[in-house]
């Protein structure tokens, strides 16, 4: 019991920090604008509470405390950024005009200087508790817990070594006129041409053997962090 309360003081202890402005965006072109707007612009000064934001099992819900606020961040905003942090909302993403395995929120990388990656849980693959290994007490117990957004680590975060278990896809062009977001799933296609040009990186690439494991955004991130596509954490 003792160790199990110092693994959650330590996991909390950023979140004690002085608290930072938590900005969203609506849109991807406010995305590659750098258009990024308070939050408690959002909640209009309805709520005292500080921003939250939740880990529910595979992804994140994020709540103000106040209705109208917290509606427009479920249904229309794009992204939130608390710190050097990006959490991406799922809800209006498809795949091929096909809703992808998370309608809440997500971790979020940029990517090749104004596109975005999101890392979303493949929901038929059982081996995401696994995939946590030893930091698993500290990410899911209690489940369901509210951290507030604080400090320059904003909340629950996997590590890329963490994400074997999802997939990465590509956000690169506006919504259409449903207000829908076109995705590329980053595959061995995607990942081909884009490092046609750089055997040794594509070499890494194809060195895991399992499908699974070499699409995983774990593999992709690592290879496009080298690649210098997506900034290192």
């Amino acid at each position: 019991m003792k160790k199990f309360a110092m693994m959650m003081m330590a996991c909390c202890m950023p979140m004690m920090m002085m608290a930072q402005s938590v900005q969203y965006c609506m849109t991807y072109g406010d995305y590659k604008a750098g258009h990024w707007t308070a939050v408690d612009d959002l909640v209009g000064g309805r709520t005292e509470q500080m921003p939250q934001i939740k880990w529910d099992d595979t992804e994140y819900k994020i709540k103000t405390g106040d209705k109208e606020a917290d509606k427009k961040l479920k249904k229309e905003v794009l992204a939130i950024k608390a710190g050097k942090q990006i959490y991406v909302n799922c809800r209006n993403l498809r795949e091929d005009d096909v809703i992808l395995d998370c309608s809440n929120y997500v971790q979020g990388y940029q990517y090749d200087g104004d596109k975005l990656i999101v890392a979303v849980y493949h929901i038929n693959d059982g081996a995401f508790l696994l995939g946590l290994g030893a930091n698993v007490a500290s990410f899911f117990t209690p489940l369901g817990t509210s951290i507030a957004l604080r400090g320059t680590s904003a909340a629950i975060w996997l590590g890329r070594n963490q994400l074997n278990s999802f997939r990465c896809y590509v956000i690169d062009t506006e919504a259409n006129e449903k207000g829908r977001y076109p995705v590329t799933r980053i595959d061995d296609e995607y990942m081909e041409k884009l490092l046609a040009n750089d055997a040794h990186l594509l070499a890494r690439y194809k060195a895991v053997s399992k499908k699974r494991e070499r699409q995983s955004a774990s593999n992709v991130l690592a290879i496009l962090t080298e690649k210098g596509l997506v900034p290192a954490e």
